[in-house]
């Protein structure tokens, strides 16, 4: 039998504050956000709700950080999912479009989009690894954001981490806690990749290679997560529909780095471009 609409639960501002509130979150708290939009259910006003409500429990000594990552500025030729074969992979790399700051969307789903282009928020200057932040830390987390190491050390995530940021995962697991990253680049065995980053001089489309943390592909991080949770180190809870989990960002990073060296030590996996 299938569910009627109006037996599904409608979700308003008003709720998502109370259940925030229930997980933990509080005012004055430094906040990193990665979510789900759809994994609450219906919502009442959307992600603009949400982002409200996520800005009214911090009040204003809060700071709320979110990925505006944009893995689009990139070479079309490691897409693996590009809508068009080998033959137009040369054209794609002369038009994909550059960062702009300003203008750039982020992949990162429907509250990360709104709250980029929510009043007062900043963002960082990486083209593909970008982060968001509103509140009085806002700029001492975005800024400075290098080319290389956009995860690593010197990054917005070491400066989360330095702060002990909260991570709250709002309907979405652990293999999209970018922290995770940023543990294993701590780890002089950690597995490597090279980023291509379009830019464009004097009209000439030009390519930057800069080293950064390897790709996971849910190989150790949702075990990391599942350590966390059993370990009791993180709180759960519903937001709305969304199972959710609110952790302290050095707690995780630290055991993270200790549960990655080993892991990968063991795994003999090195790194890759």
């Amino acid at each position: 039998m299938s569910t009627k609409p109006d037996d599904m639960p409608l979700q308003t501002k008003a709720s998502v504050a109370s259940d925030l509130q229930q997980l933990g979150v509080r005012g004055g708290q430094l906040l990193m956000v990665h979510s789900s939009l759809k994994s609450l259910g219906y919502v009442l006003g959307g992600a603009q709700a949400v982002v409200s409500a996520l800005i009214e429990v911090l009040g204003p000594d809060g700071t709320l950080t979110m990925p505006a990552f944009s893995p689009e500025v990139s070479d079309p030729a490691i897409w693996g999912d590009r809508p068009f074969g080998d033959s137009h992979v040369e054209l794609a790399q002369d038009h994909v479009p550059v960062f702009d700051l300003a203008v750039t969307p982020t992949s990162m789903g429907a509250i990360a989009e709104t709250f980029r282009n929510w009043p007062g928020v900043l963002r960082s200057a990486h083209p593909q690894v970008s982060v968001t932040a509103r509140g009085p830390l806002a700029e001492r987390i975005i800024t400075p954001h290098e080319l290389a190491w956009g995860q690593g050390a010197g990054s917005p995530f070491e400066r989360l981490y330095d702060f002990d940021a909260a991570l709250l995962l709002l309907g979405v697991g652990f293999n999209r806690a970018t922290f995770l990253h940023f543990a294993e680049s701590r780890i002089p065995h950690g597995r490597r990749k090279t980023r291509r980053i379009p830019i464009d001089r004097d009209g000439v489309r030009a390519w930057l290679l800069v080293p950064d943390v390897g790709d996971d592909l849910n190989t150790y991080f949702p075990r990391i997560g599942e350590k966390i949770l059993s370990g009791r180190h993180a709180s759960t809870g519903l937001v709305g529909q969304a199972q959710s989990t609110l952790v302290s960002s050095r707690a995780l990073v630290d055991f993270a780095t200790d549960f990655l060296s080993r892991a990968l030590e063991a795994s003999g996996s090195v790194t890759r471009s």
